[in-house]
């Protein structure tokens, strides 16, 4: 089952005519997604799921957020932020760069699932946002 910004939507109970979806990522059965809740930017929550064996996403987290951040669960590793619209953002986690592409509205969603406690860190960040 895929994991887009209708998924965290409904999976989130998020109400359509006020929140919007404003980045999501999945990876490897772990997935997260950033929702401004009532659609004027004041509260943007960050929402964390896994995927069952089934295949269904199940969400183990939700709160609030800041503009940027990073931090790893024990389950998966997490990062995200702002940018120029459609700027590809590049994360490096153990080692490894990965790339991440800004949304319309400028937020990206990079996510990884990890057990280590390690933390992404951007590299290149593809300008400024807000």
């Amino acid at each position: 089952m895929d994991f887009d910004h209708a998924a965290a939507m409904r999976l989130g109970g998020w109400d359509p005519r006020y929140a919007v979806v404003l980045a999501t990522a999945a990876r490897d059965g772990v997935a997260a997604a950033l929702v401004d809740t009532n659609g004027d930017g004041a509260d943007v929550d960050l929402d964390q799921y896994e995927q069952a064996a089934d295949g269904r996403w199940a969400e183990v987290s939700s709160g609030n957020c800041d503009d940027t951040g990073a931090f790893a669960t024990g389950s998966m590793a997490l990062a995200w932020g702002r940018a120029s619209p459609r700027a590809v953002v590049t994360v490096e986690f153990r080692a490894a760069r990965h790339t991440v592409e800004a949304t319309d509205q400028g937020w990206w969603m990079f996510v990884v699932p990890s057990r280590s406690g390690d933390v992404p860190a951007v590299v290149a960040d593809g300008g400024a946002g807000g």
